[in-house]
């Protein structure tokens, strides 16, 4: 049965906290220390060890709601708790901000059951002086018989982080063919993003799609999309770019790097006569900037171009924050001249009220509504209601997604102009785009 004890419980003894992290008996050295005598000892008596982390998953409400040393008895509790376990327990680590670190020693046959068990003892109320209260217990586990203990340490920690964050409240052991742990490979990304930007040209690039009018076939603008070839691990997807980017605060540079290469193309092909309008990505970070519509100005400038060479998108969820950082930003950038446009339109949307009141100019329909509209006799009414409602604000619809003729043609049944997707053009680098009309080989349009 959970424990859960009607009295105020006993703690296990905290030192005062110093770096934030507080350990028994150690930490660094000592813990490596303490993890190989553990694993030696289960290796000298024919027993097995597992590492076990213990995390509070919701600490940070314990502690904003009733105060950091509750949330330090909590976790205090919950230690002695994984004492009780009819294992050999040996106590690693205890940080009172909601986690602990143990080293159970059992049978073999034992070993797969750790975990339950381990969450059966700990689970229940915590009764403090101030307040009763449940923990949210997660637990990761790592076997440790023969292993290096720094590794296993590292793993465990991996193990219970991510079950924290896409389980609460789960157990779940380490498993060595999992892809690489999201923190890690967040991490590592940003590292490799940062060295990138101080030299942007030999990974990052820019590839090109055109967006069509289906009436006429004419190239009516161009959407820039960034690429980025990793040295290792070989094309990082845009979503993972950009995402770390906009995490670490790189989307800054990032995104300037981004705009001046496409106004820089823009510009080649407006002074050969090729007047077409670029499209660039805008994230929600950069337009909380105060300077970044002075930063799109000097861009344009740079580049002699005027502001309607220039297409902002932003993603329509971004915009329905409300945010008045963004909305300021947005009313500059449209003041100045720039095109504003909505991307992946009807993949959130509740009311179209919504999109008549911000200052956009463009809407692009998102290419889920667009998939099965040759097959499926719901999603085309569907399509045909999201079009009659933008019908009735004063933007240009794109519609993105078209892969095959038959779209298309459904498309053109429907009245709609303008269109986007490999159908008509694949995304390329700019030498390999032509601008002429008509329909070429599948990835240019020529």
């Amino acid at each position: 049965m959970p424990f859960s004890p009607s009295q105020p419980a006993a703690v296990v003894p905290l030192p005062r906290p110093h770096d934030g992290a507080v350990t028994l008996p150690g930490h660094g050295r000592t813990l490596l220390r303490q993890v190989r005598r553990a694993q030696e000892e289960a290796a000298r008596r024919g027993r097995t060890s597992v590492l076990v982390a213990l995390s509070v998953g919701n600490a940070t409400e314990i502690a904003d709601v009733l105060g950091a040393e509750v949330l330090g008895t909590v976790t205090s509790v919950l230690a002695q708790r994984m004492l009780t376990l009819g294992h050999e327990v040996h106590l690693l680590a205890v940080s009172p901000l909601g986690g602990a670190l143990a080293a159970v020693v059992c049978d073999r046959p034992e070993r797969s059951a750790v975990g339950e068990a381990l969450q059966e003892v700990c689970q229940g109320f915590v009764t403090t002086t101030h307040a009763r209260v449940w923990p949210v217990v997660t637990i990761g586990l790592r076997g440790l018989d023969g292993d290096p203990p720094q590794q296993a340490l590292e793993d465990v920690r991996q193990t219970v982080f991510d079950t924290d964050r896409r389980s609460p409240g789960g157990v779940r052991w380490h498993d060595p063919t999992s892809a690489e742990h999201p923190a890690v490979r967040a991490l590592s990304l940003t590292g490799d993003l940062a060295e990138t930007l101080t030299d942007p040209d030999t990974q990052l690039s820019l590839a090109y799609q055109p967006v069509r009018d289906l009436r006429t076939g004419r190239v009516t603008a161009v959407e820039a999309l960034l690429r980025w070839r990793h040295p290792q691990r070989g094309m990082v997807t845009p979503t993972d770019a950009i995402g770390v980017a906009e995490a670490s605060g790189l989307i800054h540079p990032l995104g300037q790097w981004v705009l001046d290469r496409a106004l820089r193309q823009a510009s080649a092909w407006w002074r050969s006569h090729r007047f077409v309008t670029v499209h660039v990505n805008v994230s929600p970070v950069e337009l909380r900037s105060p300077s970044y519509a002075t930063a799109v100005a000097r861009a344009l400038s740079r580049h002699d171009l005027p502001p309607t060479a220039l297409l902002l998108e932003l993603t329509e969820t971004d915009l329905m924050i409300g945010d008045r950082e963004v909305r300021a930003t947005l009313d500059e950038l449209r003041a100045l001249g720039v095109r504003l446009g909505i991307d992946d339109f009807g993949a959130g949307w509740s009311s179209i009220g919504q999109l008549l009141d911000l200052p956009v100019d463009t809407v692009k329909v998102d290419r889920s509504l667009v998939s099965r509209i040759d097959d499926s006799p719901a999603d085309l009414d569907l399509l045909r209601a999201v079009l009659g409602l933008l019908d009735t604000a004063p933007v240009e619809v794109v519609v993105e997604g078209v892969e095959n003729e038959t779209q298309a043609a459904v498309l053109r049944t429907l009245g709609v102009r303008l269109v986007q997707g490999y159908h008509l053009g694949r995304p390329v680098p700019a030498h390999e785009l032509n601008l002429g009309g008509g329909v070429g080989p599948v990835g240019r349009v020529g």
